[in-house]
């Protein structure tokens, strides 16, 4: 696939912004015409560029987010640790990095008592060291 250009680029911010915004659109907002905008998304498509459109979910006043820095227990590995996130619906992403942090973990719980419990259930399991929990006061901006 050829580089990107800023057309492309633009493209691809106008979408991250509003993945239903009709093509005739994004077309006026980048100077092409339809057809050539319909071309380059095919070939961001076929590139793997873009991957899938999606709808995410707004977060709701009354939920909580957190970040949970998890370390993993002497003998044990991230792969350990992951099917336990993986079955917890709160989890909604995770990381696992280089460093003093093994796995980082965004959670989302409609309360504070919902956050506790999903914290407490990663600490009980035998693969897990130690949890250290961040929680998002507010959110200043998102591109994903």
């Amino acid at each position: 696939m050829k580089a990107l250009d800023e057309i492309d680029r633009k493209l691809i911010a106008l979408l991250q912004d509003d993945a239903r915004m009709p093509v005739s659109t994004l077309a006026k907002r980048v100077e092409l015409s339809r057809s050539a905008v319909q071309e380059r998304l095919a070939r961001l498509e076929a590139g793997g560029v873009i991957s899938q459109y999606t709808v995410r979910l707004g977060k709701t006043d009354s939920s909580v987010q957190a970040w949970l820095m998890i370390n993993h227990a002497e003998g044990f590995t991230c792969d350990d640790v992951i099917d336990l996130l993986r079955s917890l619906p709160a989890i909604r992403l995770c990381h696992s990095l280089a460093g003093d942090v093994d796995l980082l973990a965004l959670v989302e719980s409609p309360s504070p008592a919902g956050l506790a419990d999903v914290r407490e259930r990663i600490l009980l399991h035998r693969s897990v060291a130690s949890v250290t929990t961040a929680v998002v006061l507010r959110t200043l901006f998102d591109r994903s």
